[in-house]
């Protein structure tokens, strides 16, 4: 787990190390132990290093192959490279270092960039072709590892982060309106256009090549499949509905998490995970300990008790014999913490769970270096309530198009937020508004604020992209999986977990991620996700092969912050300040009157904006911070 970046130029300029050397170390927290910086010619790499795997200096990067005259720079995890490497040595290759980013560069030498089909990890890296004068940025399947890159006419430059790009010192940026606008909608940037209308993301699955010319191509590698190769189960003889098909179910998906998980723990440095008490960790640690005698955990707790989930934990740690560390925090803890967000989240994030997730992770680094993480078992198994929500709907919504205004509005006065959001997603206009009705921490109350277009608005417009392009025609259910995995788990979970992790020289891995998993539990049937029983049922059944019902049945929740308490009390006149003079309502992309009716009804305690006035204030930090 590292820091990246690199520059390409197109018409003779030199290569300024000085500015590169800004680029990388703008990413010291990312790669701590190591620093590097290689230029040769047009392209200049350089990379900060988090030592995981092989810890000697073998591992420093950027890495050459000079037989094939490759030189890489490279973020992550590629879980699989002893079986990879294992297959290289029978071609005829040799290796001096016990490293992954060698197996990557002997891989590409022998496959080309079909070698990345071999990779079973998270990463991000950028590989040069001195040879072919080409240079490819290349993402994992899922985008658990970032890459931003800016390409013009004159030069290709490119980063983990976009601070590392804004750290050049030489090129300008102006504010992305399209992504601004999504952002006000979702509470996050979503999608492949990043905070900067010069800057892009690297899509999950794609890879970009570009030339000593500056022409640049992007091609997909990896794509969600209609029809996953691995649904290969049960096996011939079982039913597919009855006992024996959905054991037989069972069983696959436990070896292959199992597989996931042992994946995950070989490093060179001690291992940990999270723990919240809920199904997805808990089952996470269920399979560590088959591996491991000696597994360490991490848990935050609250103070109060309200949102308290660290008993659970305890508990859970307690029945399969590990060592959990529980911190027990309070609303003065995580408000030292909000300064921070702004600092390591360098695109606006009204995620308010990133603060426990920063907090968790500072400490887990205080022991291991390495954590196992939960995330994506929501996105696969269904685990979210409006799933079954969605699907009770949709007949409904059709019939009631005609009166979609009128629900539209009677959604914005009715009280109770369940009650609300359900007349708002029967005026959708189709199941991508519906989609961002569910997805939008800001949801009914910004309404009045913003302008929206008939069909949904921005965040709609953005989700029906992605069916279109990038979620498989299918049963509706499956599709709103498919949809979070291409948009909230990409654009909020996963950097959510990156920047806070990253911010403590963490590295933090995804067994549910493993692209295995990933097609096999897609194409899992709908009654071992969606379920009237309760979601993720397939994890729930698994998950009580190794814990007593008792500490599986609880409803489901999350990280909780008490963010409406303090906007009322300790962020009062830092919200105050960002409706009545900040840049969103000086720059007329909110309506400043309705946003202090928001402040004013929120403060007097008549209704909950929490989630609207908790995202203007954070875009206003941000842009205070990196727009001056």
């Amino acid at each position: 787990m590292c820091g990246i970046a690199g520059r390409m130029e197109f018409h003779g300029a030199a290569i300024d190390a000085a500015a590169l050397s800004r680029a990388r170390d703008s990413l010291l927290h990312r790669g701590p132990d190591d620093a590097g910086l290689w230029i040769d010619g047009p392209v200049g790499l350089a990379h900060r290093r988090l030592s995981v795997l092989d810890l000697s200096p073998r591992g420093h990067q950027p890495m050459h192959h000079a037989a094939a005259a490759l030189s890489i720079t490279f973020n992550g995890e590629v879980y699989n490279y002893r079986d990879v490497r294992a297959e290289l040595v029978r071609h005829g290759h040799a290796f001096t270092s016990d490293s992954d980013t060698e197996v990557i560069l002997a891989a590409w030498a022998q496959w080309g960039p079909t070698c990345l089909q071999r990779f079973n990890g998270m990463f991000a890296f950028a590989l040069w072709d001195a040879r072919r004068r080409r240079l490819f940025l290349v993402r994992d399947r899922l985008g658990v590892k970032p890459l931003y890159y800016r390409l013009d006419r004159q030069r290709l430059v490119f980063g983990s982060t976009p601070q590392a790009l804004l750290a050049f010192g030489d090129l300008s940026f102006t504010l992305s309106r399209s992504a601004t606008e999504r952002y006000l909608d979702l509470g996050y940037v979503a999608g492949e256009a990043s905070i900067f209308e010069e800057v892009q993301r690297l899509g999950a699955g794609c890879m970009l090549a570009v030339d000593a010319a500056g022409a640049g191509t992007v091609s997909r590698w990896w794509s969600l499949q209609p029809d996953p190769p691995l649904a290969r189960v049960p096996p011939a003889g079982a039913s597919d509905d009855g006992p024996s098909g959905e054991t037989a179910r069972l069983d696959a998906l436990e070896s292959l998490l199992e597989s996931s998980v042992a994946l995950r723990l070989i490093s060179d440095v001690p291992v940990g995970a999270f723990l919240s008490g809920g199904i997805d960790s808990s089952l996470v640690v269920a399979l560590m300990r088959r591996h491991s005698q000696s597994v360490r955990t991490y848990t935050i707790g609250f103070d109060d008790p309200r949102y308290d989930e660290s008993v659970h934990a305890e508990a859970v740690a307690g029945y399969l014999g590990v060592q959990n560390t529980r911190l027990v925090i309070g609303p003065s803890d995580l408000l030292s913490s909000v300064d921070a967000l702004t600092r390591h989240y360098d695109e606006p994030f009204a995620d308010s769970s990133a603060l426990p997730t920063l907090l968790v992770s500072g400490l887990a680094r205080r022991e291991v270096t390495v954590a196992l993480s939960g995330d994506g078992g929501d996105e696969l198994f269904g685990g979210y309530p409006y799933y079954p929500l969605a699907g009770r709907l949709e007949p409904w919504r059709r019939r009631a198009a005609p009166f979609a205004g009128l629900l539209s509005a009677l959604a914005r006065h009715v009280p109770g937020h369940r009650a609300a959001l359900a007349l708002s997603a029967l005026s959708a206009a189709d199941l991508a508004a519906m989609h961002a009705r569910f997805r939008s921490p800001l949801r009914l109350l910004t309404r009045p604020l913003f302008a929206r277009d008939a069909d949904g608005g921005p965040a709609a417009a953005f989700l029906r992209d992605l069916l279109d392009h990038q979620v498989p025609a299918g049963a509706q259910a499956q599709r709103l999986m498919d949809l979070d995995l291409r948009s909230y788990l990409e654009s909020d979970i996963l950097v959510k977990v990156d920047r806070a992790s990253m911010a403590h020289a963490l590295e933090a891995r995804n067994p549910f991620l493993d692209w295995r998993v990933v097609e096999f539990a897609r194409a899992l049937p709908a009654s071992l996700k969606v379920h009237p029983s309760g979601g993720k049922r397939a994890l729930r059944l698994l998950l009580a092969r190794h814990l007593p019902q008792a500490l599986i049945d609880r409803p489901k929740a999350g990280f909780i912050v008490p963010i409406r308490d303090w906007l009322r009390a300790e962020l009062r006149g830092d919200a105050r300040e960002s409706v009545e003079d900040g840049f969103l309502v000086r720059s007329g992309w909110i309506d400043r009157a309705a946003a202090r009716l928001a402040f004013e009804q929120h403060v007097a305690g008549t209704r909950n904006h929490e989630h609207l006035l908790w995202a203007i204030m954070m875009f206003e930090r941000w842009h205070r911070r990196f727009c001056p």
